[in-house]
């Protein structure tokens, strides 16, 4: 091969490489933009607080865990978003039953939890749950007196379950505070990756409520 040739090879390479280079910061910056969107969304305009002697109550939601019972990836991440969300002596209450294992989702993020320097008398466990909503229905013991609420999980899927606490109670919806579940480029493409698997969830279940409703007359 000519040395011109081998140089116009190497310069299409290169080309290349900076070419999927910029599609793919093109893509990540879009998927962060929306996730930044997407975590202010679903919240009351003006949060109105519970009783004053209440709680500030932290709902971190469970996310399947390793079989061996330590926390996986996303169960970290949901429990730090907890973490840095919650005002002092707040209330955590992890909810998740034994999906995916033997172990069930709160026990193992809970113990994370405790690692990360959560008192465990500001702890709780709710042990049943397996799905989303009755993530919420069964937290519900601990909302009700609440002065505040936060809903602690990864992006797409904290605003589901904003919406699934409007639907079940609005004014325990309207007690909803901010969690802080975007920084910037925390965890990369699995942010994107999580926010694609909720988008996709939720037209999953749309589609499967329409169908149980029946054809309209």
């Amino acid at each position: 091969m000519s040395p011109d040739r081998r140089g116009r090879g190497t310069a299409g390479a290169r080309g290349a490489i900076v070419g999927a280079a910029l599609v793919g910061a093109a893509v990540l910056a879009g998927s962060e933009w929306r996730a930044w969107r997407i975590s202010r969304a679903g919240y009351p305009d003006a949060a109105e607080p519970g009783p004053p002697d209440g709680a500030d109550v932290v709902v971190v939601l469970g996310y399947p865990g390793r079989r061996d019972g330590s926390p996986g990836i996303v169960q970290r991440w949901r429990t730090r978003i907890a973490r840095r969300s919650a005002p002092p002596d707040a209330l955590f209450v992890f909810t998740g039953g034994a999906v995916h294992g033997d172990v069930p989702e709160a026990v193992t993020m809970a113990r994370y939890a405790q690692r990360l320097g959560i008192r465990t008398d500001r702890i709780v466990r709710e042990t049943r749950a397996t799905t989303t909503r009755e993530n919420l229905a069964l937290s519900l013991p601990w909302l009700v007196g609440a002065r505040s609420i936060r809903l602690a999980s990864d992006t797409g899927h904290a605003r589901r379950a904003r919406q699934y606490l409007r639907e079940l109670d609005p004014a325990l919806h309207a007690r909803l505070l901010p969690t802080r579940d975007f920084l910037p480029l925390e965890t990369g493409p699995l942010r994107l990756a999580l926010l694609i698997h909720d988008a996709v969830a939720a037209r999953v279940r749309a589609h499967r409520a329409r169908r149980a409703l029946g054809p309209h007359p």
